[in-house]
């Protein structure tokens, strides 16, 4: 699989370093971050740049679907994930709603975040 670049939001600081690190190790291009505010302002900064938006749907002063949308506004045909330890079907049925492309729970190791990007990005 060829490299893809990648915004991943979460408002765990830990949890966006080891995320991060284990795309890095993929051989992924990886922006984190664990505001929504600096996510966003990094995406419109550079919106074709990146092939996946990864993001929590559980963080302080904006949903991942509030950043979803957002994000989508900006670039609507963007590939926007909601990944997360536990959603609420509603919550699911939400964010397709508002575009997003798939609501996952958190891989937590190597080979699901493997997995996953292989999934999301096939012809990458």
């Amino acid at each position: 699989m060829a490299s893809a670049r990648i915004l991943y939001l979460d408002d765990e600081e830990p949890l966006v370093f080891i995320v991060k690190r284990m795309l890095e190790r993929l051989g992924h291009q990886v922006a984190g971050f664990t505001t929504a505010d600096a996510a966003l302002a990094a995406f419109n900064a550079e919106p074709h740049s990146f092939h996946l938006v990864l993001s929590d749907m559980s963080m302080p002063g904006m949903s991942g679907i509030d950043f979803a949308t957002s994000i989508l506004k900006s670039r609507p045909d963007a590939l926007v994930v909601i990944v997360s330890g536990y959603m609420d079907p509603k919550d699911m049925e939400r964010a397709k709603a508002a575009g997003v492309r798939d609501c996952i729970h958190k891989p937590s190791t190597l080979d699901e975040m493997r997995e996953m990007v292989a999934a999301l990005l096939p012809n990458l």
